[in-house]
């Protein structure tokens, strides 16, 4: 991410340096100048990324040829160094992000090497949520099933908002996310559970992450807390069709995750981009030991040991971090 940045930086720079005299009328004793400086931006980028883009710039030597200014001297070296340092800036930027682009690109088919065993208990809850292909068609705003449940989860919003005070509206009711399984999977293996354990998703909305730690792993028993009522019965009909599945024990709590003991947990989830500081409060009650999985949020107490940051490879220009601690405290 911080390479891509770079880069963009980098590109928006040489844009603006090359943009800025390449609409300039000439003057009558000026002529036309024609330059490349593909070896410099080569060498350049190189130093920008690490990154070995020679196959990207060579693309882009027809391109890098076309570059034009106006000078008025008979031996134009300082405008053609001028102008270099454009063409730098403008293919460094575009070469680094076709380079990073193209990478992340092949990671989305997917990152993750999961057992056939994880794979075969992602693609059966996945089933459950979408079980039709055009469930699983991409829109701007993600994949169509994604984009339904989310209209759900507005609609049970604004039902719970109708009439009341806005002091009364928690934070944790404005946003819905989904994890990918896939990423659940790998953090749920880095998590280590014991088997006998119990799983808690903190904002479960329609239940996506327990059945689908219900079915990953073994659990004494896997249990969501939503505090949105119209999001807690549509995941009770989806653990209903998840019944058929053979997944460790379900149960899904209407209420609000600050009022939940933790003491009997194994495995904390939360997906915590948009929580409230209640989250560090409720956590008081899990176990010493207990595993926190958190996603795009770090756990700062003193009493949380990192124990792996895990980066979800699906991002192009958004990532996604998974962090996975143990309470010593």
């Amino acid at each position: 991410m911080r390479n891509l940045c770079c880069n963009v930086a980098f590109l928006m720079l040489g844009l603006f340096i090359g943009q800025s005299g390449a609409f300039l009328s000439p003057l009558p004793s000026q002529k036309l100048l024609s330059t490349s400086s593909l070896s410099r931006t080569r060498h350049a980028h190189s130093l920008v990324t690490g990154l070995d883009v020679t196959s990207t710039l060579d693309i882009l030597q027809h391109t890098g040829n076309t570059l034009l200014a106006y000078t008025d001297d008979t031996k134009p070296t300082l405008n053609a160094e001028i102008i270099g340092v454009s063409s730098i800036g403008v293919f460094a930027g575009l070469a680094g992000i076709f380079a990073l682009l193209t990478k992340n690109l092949k990671n989305k088919n997917f990152a993750f090497t999961l057992s056939e065993d994880e794979q075969a208990a992602v693609d059966a809850v996945e089933a459950l949520y979408d079980p039709k292909e055009e469930d699983l068609a991409l829109t701007e705003a993600g994949t169509v099933g994604f984009v339904r449940r989310k209209q759900l989860a507005e609609k049970a919003k604004e039902s719970y908002q109708q009439g009341r005070d806005d002091r009364e509206v928690r934070d944790k009711t404005l946003y819905y996310a989904e994890i990918d399984l896939a990423f659940l999977a790998v953090l749920l293996g880095a998590a280590n559970p014991s088997g006998s354990g119990v799983f808690y998703d903190l904002g479960s909305g329609v239940g996506r992450a327990v059945l689908g730690a219900a079915k990953l792993a073994r659990w004494k028993k896997a249990i969501g807390v939503e505090y949105l009522g119209g999001l807690h019965k549509e995941a009770i009909k989806y653990e209903g069709k998840f019944k058929r599945l053979r997944g460790s024990p379900t149960q899904f709590v209407n209420k609000d995750f600050v009022d939940v003991d933790l003491s009997d947990a194994e495995v904390v989830f939360i997906y915590a981009t948009k929580y409230s500081r209640d989250i560090d409060d409720v956590l008081a009650t899990a176990p010493v030991g207990a595993r926190i999985i958190s996603l795009d949020r770090r756990l700062n107490a003193r009493q949380y040991k990192l124990l792996k940051t895990i980066e979800d490879p699906r991002g192009d220009l958004q990532l996604v971090f998974g962090y996975v601690y143990e309470k010593t405290a």
